[in-house]
């Protein structure tokens, strides 16, 4: 598969080339007629001959004696489906570059741990796609889930959407791949690894006395990691996100891993074609499987055969086998019977309104004189009293500042700026405003909380004798610290309570 830019109409000139060099002699023109009359004079002058069906999508049958497909143009959305209908026919491809393409868009990667992570990431090496920060991702490369490197769990990540609604972040946004494997096969790869000294679980496991009680421990634990079943389910939601390509590890793996050459080369053929990602999937495949790495003998399929005995396999039958089913795996077989289905599942990438992506959300209020807002998945502090008006405004700031993936993050910044604040800066200031009925302010290098119920002060002009005045009436606490005025005011609120609670009772 090959691309263009389809704005430029020289640009198609080498692909077509490349093509008729590689043999490619009958085409199949489809698509928007973007660059068509372009595209007919390059094919007619390379010695191409070529059809027209400006249908997006059609059926195997009506490629049967094609070898070349070029879509002459359309919109992402448009450009997707032409390529989706690609996915098991043997034809080469050539496309424009649309908003689609993988040069345009962040690729997220999520995996079930021992599936077999560090082949995607070798494919995706193989591919051209480079790895960006999950704190900052860039168009055109690979990345994951803010905090979880690639094991995401997403029962977990989504534990707090209730409170945080997460919807409008890039995963949610983007194509993503989840890599999935054969439990049974997770299994034995897990032993290997959480033996070793090194891993948190090796003092665990090595409590037992020989291997096939370490591998019935990984089955049936229910006091440290959970079970098998357990510990595959914090993954497998992943699986139903229509913006999310499920790949096994036993479609990429190849007769050199114990699977199949075919379905590896189809396998790739389909993420390309869902990712829009030029190149060629038997060459992606020759240099997929490492036969010279240290796990090689390790990572081939039903290795789970060789290790396990009849009380593994008993222990394994007991549990409830949902995990199972929708992985797609039984246990008397090796590769899962979702692949077909899940190559040909179409990748739905959401697409957000504009008015609706960088609405400012108030994510939380108070913060040392800040409040923390959500545009289009990141977080920013803005100073209380400061807004943003308008869309234009909004796509504005999210573009002129870099904010935070996460909540937390955009809290620790404005504490780290506080301390520093309360340290270097003498000015006066509105630091917390509305701490249990007061206002919290830095006046001439000194802490106060005034009650909010005197109203409007001039904090800058009030003397020591005003200052000692607010003080006898509880309206005003002071302290060394913002932590010193917080204690303070916490004690005016109990003493309040269990004033309140004493007049509560005695009232006949």
């Amino acid at each position: 598969m090959d691309f263009f830019e389809p704005t430029v109409a020289s640009s198609i000139e080498k692909p077509l080339a490349d093509a008729y060099a590689r043999g490619a002699r009958r085409v199949l023109v489809t698509g928007k007629p973007a660059c068509r009359e372009e595209i007919s004079d390059l094919l007619d002058k390379l010695g191409f001959s070529s059809v027209e069906n400006p249908s997006a999508i059609f059926h195997a049958s009506d490629v049967v004696n094609i070898d070349l497909i070029v879509i002459g143009g359309g919109a992402g959305d448009e450009v997707s489906r032409t390529l989706h209908a690609c996915i098991g026919l043997s034809v080469a491809v050539i496309a424009p570059v649309t908003e689609h393409h993988v040069s345009k868009r962040t690729v997220f990667l999520m995996s079930i741990p021992k599936a077999g992570t560090h082949m995607l990431i070798r494919l995706f090496g193989l591919m051209g796609l480079e790895r960006s920060s999950d704190r900052r991702t860039r168009p055109g490369t690979w990345s994951t889930p803010v905090g979880y490197e690639y094991h995401a769990p997403c029962r977990e990540l989504l534990a707090n959407d209730a409170f945080d609604p997460q919807g409008r972040q890039l995963l949610f946004r983007s194509p993503a791949i989840f890599v999935y494997r054969n439990p049974l096969d997770i299994i034995v790869s897990e032993l290997d690894w959480f033996k070793k000294e090194e891993h948190a679980f090796s003092g665990y496991l090595n409590y037992f006395s020989d291997e096939k009680e370490r591998l019935s421990q990984l089955i049936k634990d229910d006091t440290v990691m959970g079970s098998i079943r357990d510990r595959v389910r914090r993954y497998i939601g992943w699986m139903m996100f229509n913006n999310v390509i499920p790949v096994s590890y036993e479609e990429l793996v190849g007769s050199r891993g114990g699977g199949c050459d075919l379905q590896q080369a189809e396998s790739i053929w389909a993420l390309q074609l869902k990712l829009h990602i030029a190149g060629s999937p038997q060459e992606y495949a020759k240099q997929l499987y490492d036969q010279g790495s240290a796990t090689f003998s390790k990572g081939r399929i039903g290795r789970h055969l060789e290790c396990f005995g009849d009380e593994q396999f008993a222990l394994f039958d007991r549990l409830p086998q949902d995990f199972m089913q929708i992985l797609g795996y039984a246990r008397d077989s090796f590769i899962s019977k979702r692949i077909k289905d899940l190559l040909h599942r179409p990748l739905v990438v959401k697409g957000i309104p504009e008015d609706l992506l960088y609405a400012p959300r108030l994510a939380r209020e108070g913060i040392l004189g800040f409040n923390i807002v959500e545009i289009a998945g990141r977080y920013f502090p803005i100073r209380q009293g400061k807004s943003i008006e308008s869309l234009s405004e909004a796509i504005a700031f999210f573009n002129e500042n870099d904010g935070f993936a996460t909540i937390k993050e955009a809290e620790q910044f404005v504490h780290a700026f506080a301390q520093q604040e309360g340290a270097y800066n003498t000015d006066n200031g509105l630091i917390l405003e509305g701490f249990l009925g007061f206002n919290i302010v830095r006046c001439k290098g000194c802490w106060y909380g005034f009650d909010q119920s005197v109203g409007a002060l001039d904090v800058d002009g009030l003397s020591k004798d005003d200052i000692a005045a607010l003080s006898k009436k509880k309206q005003c606490v002071g302290g060394e610290s913002i932590a010193d005025v917080k204690a303070e005011i916490l004690k005016l609120a109990v003493v309040g309570q269990q004033r309140s609670s004493k007049e509560f009772q005695s009232t006949p």
